[in-house]
């Protein structure tokens, strides 16, 4: 058995390395785990995040429970259900690697044909008649914020825009935006990163514990990048200010991750090591929270090697969205992988770099031909941080909502060289809003006009490094009922062609032919 168990190891060890990041030596962790609080959550106003493994999960949360999602933002992530009939594991692995992460020479790169992505499409309508996820009509309401790094040679730009294409067949043009004009490598774009910060890295680099700081374009400060901001106001509005780190007064509390973690009868407990989730997860809790103000949920989930078990608290204090929480009466949820090895008894996942499951390692564990469950609402890890969320939002009531924390103001949140992000505090009274644009001397022009309901709108087709100036006026009965003044803003210029590689087993960047290179595009 034990040369048996030691050739699966080697075979796969590749593969498993393929879908995780460097591990580094975790530090201590300062909190003893306990259980989570009940808090007055609205669910219907949740949303996600992730980084990498952690993107394609978001993506699957945002799928599987849409009517309760408003909002995914994914970081180097692909469409739903890229892995297709190859989340069958073993050398299936391997074709998801090529066809969904498509940056490491050793592997090769498969594209995503539309033949691909048709059938990724009718997995999801198919899972929804069936109920197996929620209805993909509500996927018509939310927002969505895609972003890629014009270095990231692990995941590539083609799945990063085959996401934006899935999208394309469920969500409005107008709720769908992606960055991709900043030379970031693989990582969480972070403006929590000081300097002196050793957590941190420089934009166009791959490793460390994969956080990085960039400046946007066109750098006009020497600001950092605000990506979970950016994100954040699309999805909810216009917020208060960001507070500072040091300035932070919320708790952030570990919990056990067990009390929430089931079989996929979804009654049977089971360890978390057999789901490869880690023992212990985390949720930052501002003291509007914690004192039963009406609060939103955000779920943040890490990237592969990116869990406590291999950078310690490095993600849930340095991912960028506790500061954000602080004063916008919202609750960031950190749930958390770990690595794991199958045993002897062949009772755990091979999951060696603690990704989250979007290939179907845990549907190996209980059913021979898996058929996508970890992508559904009875996909284990999927249920388990719903539990989580639930147990959360126990004190609080759907549509219940959060009263905005601004006068209203009108703001442009995010752009790339050929998209902008308008966001605004809601009207009262309006029936709907009309959205105008304005460049050089010329006379604004309405490019929208959108229901009370919608409080953003994604504008595209811009021409890169040029002025705009963007106006919003509510009206009720054909009347205006409230007019937002312009706000101007500066489209980024165009990136460069970039063509990175990155090879996982060397665990650094190389050249198209797998050579070592420190070259980065600028």
């Amino acid at each position: 058995m034990k040369s048996v168990l030691s050739d699966y190891r080697w075979r796969h060890r590749l593969a498993g390395a393929a879908l995780g990041l460097l591990a580094l030596p975790a530090f201590a962790l300062d909190t003893t785990p306990g259980t989570l609080p009940e808090l007055v959550i609205d669910l219907s106003q949740t949303t996600v995040s992730g980084i990498s493994s952690g993107a394609f999960m978001a993506v699957q949360m945002g799928v599987a429970h849409s009517a309760s999602v408003k909002g995914v933002a994914a970081t180097a992530g692909g469409p739903y259900f890229c892995a297709l009939q190859d989340s069958l594991g073993g050398s299936g692995v391997n074709q998801a690697i090529k066809r969904c992460m498509q940056g490491d020479p050793s592997y090769g790169m498969t594209p995503i044909t539309s033949r691909d992505m048709d059938r990724m499409k009718d997995y999801t309508r198919t899972w929804s008649d069936k109920g197996l996820i929620d209805s993909v009509s509500n996927l018509a309401n939310q927002a969505v914020w895609v972003f890629h790094g014009y270095n990231d040679g692990i995941v590539k730009a083609p799945v990063s825009n085959a996401l934006i294409d899935w999208y394309q067949g469920f969500t409005p043009a107008s709720q769908v935006f992606h960055k991709d004009v900043l030379k970031a490598g693989h990582a969480q774009i972070s403006s929590s990163c000081t300097a002196g910060d050793t957590s941190c890295n420089p934009c166009a680099q791959t490793g460390n514990k994969f956080i990085n700081a960039c400046q946007d374009q066109p750098a006009s400060s020497s600001a950092l990048y605000d990506a979970a901001g950016a994100a954040l106001e699309m999805f909810y509005g216009p917020l208060a200010g960001r507070t500072d780190t040091g300035a932070l007064q919320g708790k952030l509390y570990s919990f056990e991750q067990k009390d929430y973690i089931r079989k996929r009868d979804g009654t049977s407990p089971v360890e978390p090591i057999k789901i490869s989730m880690g023992k212990t997860g985390y949720v930052y809790v501002p003291q509007s929270c914690q004192a039963g103000e009406p609060c939103r949920l955000h779920i943040a989930f890490h990237g592969c090697m990116q869990s406590a078990t291999s950078v310690g608290e490095s993600f849930v204090r340095g991912a960028g969205f506790n500061e954000w929480a602080e004063a916008n009466r919202m609750v960031v949820l950190y749930p958390q992988t770990t690595t794991s090895i199958p045993n002897i008894l062949g009772s755990q996942p091979l999951n060696p770099m603690g990704c989250w499951d979007w290939w179907g390692y845990n549907d190996q564990m209980y059913d021979p031909y898996p058929g996508g469950y970890y992508a559904q609402k009875r996909g284990v890890q999927i249920a388990a941080v719903w539990r989580m969320a639930e147990k959360l939002a126990a004190k609080g009531t759907p549509g219940q909502g959060v009263a905005a924390a601004l006068a209203p103001v009108l703001r442009v949140s995010d752009h790339s060289a050929t998209q902008a992000v308008l966001s605004w505090t809601p009207v009262a009274g309006a029936a709907q809003y009309r959205v105008l644009r304005a460049t050089g001397s010329d006379a604004p022009i309405q490019v929208a006009e959108l229901p009370a309901s919608r409080s953003f709108y994604v504008d595209g087709g811009l021409s890169p490094s040029t002025g705009y100036r963007y106006s919003v006026k509510a009206l009720a009965n054909g009347a205006e009922v409230g007019v937002y003044g312009e706000v101007p803003v500066q489209t980024a210029p165009a990136a460069p062609a970039c063509d990175p590689y990155y090879s996982l087993a060397k665990n650094q960047p190389v050249t198209k032919d797998g050579k070592p290179t420190t070259a980065t595009c600028p």
